[in-house]
């Protein structure tokens, strides 16, 4: 009896020192990194803690508990690593849910591409929490490829309604291209080409063989029209040329200040020339013209101050002359006096009608020197 007391003492001696043994061992958890190795770790000595038996001593039920605290961390861990799981998991949730209202399909694919790449690598957070999360991922995902499938088949529609604008658009574009109304025509080829953009996207597979042939008509057109702006253009710039010429003439004229008839003839002359040549552009016609027309005008002011002057001058001379005649007449008249006092108390007939007939004479030319006058002031009156 005493031998079976003491060999059971011993086994329990030995059961505590295995024990002690795994406690100290199961301390290293902490110092696994890989989750799964620590796994296996505690379940390789949580086997081994069996082993060792069961003991009621208070110091057995001490190091059971220190070694169950110390199993208990990779549980923890676990636990955590799962919630990181779980919150990776409903943050992708919440991406797909916010993509999958996206109505950018092209960039809302590649989007979801990418969550379900992220989510096949979030990790494991348990088969039952995991499968609660896959279906609202997956929900998402199916909403959003939903909402895809049935754009494309409303941009089927819209593709064949876009084309059949497109092709209307392009007989329009050809009816016009031949048009050598420039400003009108462009005007219309502007509205056809903002009808092009509001018709949309025709397809990939025809809206780059319509796009050229809608082109093509414009750029025909265009072709055309700059051909012809280009020698307008030339035209423009050639009869600038030439008013340049006749403004410098007209300078050279005007600077002179000579106001002759040849002058003014010469002057006149250049504002008929310039009449001949026509139009020179919008961007320069006004400028040339009123370079022009200042110099018409400087010497027309001239003219007119150059003939005002003359005329003061010959309304002076004719005065002058009328006053001289009327002085004449004055003279005249004196002599007529004489001749007639002359007259009186003569006999002789023949001396009285020589007298008479000077006297008749000096009459007559009074008569011619009034008419002269009168002449005179019917001219400075007018």
């Amino acid at each position: 009896m005493e031998k079976e007391f003491y060999e059971e003492f011993e086994d329990m001696e030995a059961g505590i020192d295995q024990k002690q043994a795994l406690v100290e061992e199961s301390k290293k958890v902490d110092e696994i990194e890989d989750f799964n190795e620590a796994v296996r770790f505690v379940n390789d000595l949580k086997k081994r803690w069996r082993k060792t038996g069961f003991g009621e001593s208070l110091a057995e039920e001490k190091l059971r508990e220190e070694f169950e605290a110390n199993v208990e961390k990779v549980y923890e861990k676990q636990k955590a690593l799962a919630q990181k799981v779980v919150d990776v998991k409903e943050a992708l949730i919440k991406e797909a849910e916010k993509t999958s209202l996206s109505d950018d399909f092209k960039k809302a694919t590649e989007k979801m591409t990418s969550l379900m790449d992220q989510w096949k690598v979030s990790g494991n957070a348990g088969k039952k929490t995991d499968d609660e999360l896959w279906e609202r991922f997956n929900a998402a995902r199916q909403k959003f490829y939903d909402r895809k499938h049935a754009n494309w088949e409303n941009r089927a529609v819209q593709f064949e309604n876009a084309k059949k604008v497109k092709e209307d658009l392009i007989e329009k574009a050809k009816s016009l291209q031949d048009s050598e109304e420039w400003q009108k025509t462009s005007a219309k080829y502007k509205e056809l080409m903002d009808a092009w953009k509001a018709a949309g996207n025709a397809g990939r597979e025809f809206d780059d063989d319509l796009w050229n042939a809608f082109n093509e008509a414009r750029q025909n057109f265009y072709a055309k029209r700059n051909e012809f702006y280009e020698k307008l253009h030339a035209e423009h710039d050639a009869k600038y040329a030439e008013k340049q010429a006749l403004v410098k003439e007209a300078k050279s004229i005007a600077g002179l200040q000579e106001y002759t008839r040849e002058q003014t003839a010469m002057m006149k002359e250049l504002s008929n020339k310039w009449k001949s040549i026509g139009f020179c552009g919008k961007d320069k016609e006004d400028e040339i013209w009123n370079e022009f027309r200042g110099v018409m005008d400087e010497y027309f002011a001239g003219l007119k101050s150059a003939s005002e002057k003359r005329r003061a001058n010959w309304r002076d001379h004719m005065a002058e002359i009328i006053s001289r005649k009327e002085e004449q007449i004055a003279n005249q008249k004196r002599q007529i006096k004489r001749l007639q006092d002359d007259m009186t108390g003569l006999v002789s007939e023949a001396t009285v009608a020589d007298l008479q007939d000077q006297v008749e004479d000096k009459e007559d030319f009074i008569k011619q020197l009034e008419q002269e006058i009168e002449d005179i002031e019917k001219k400075l009156a007018e």
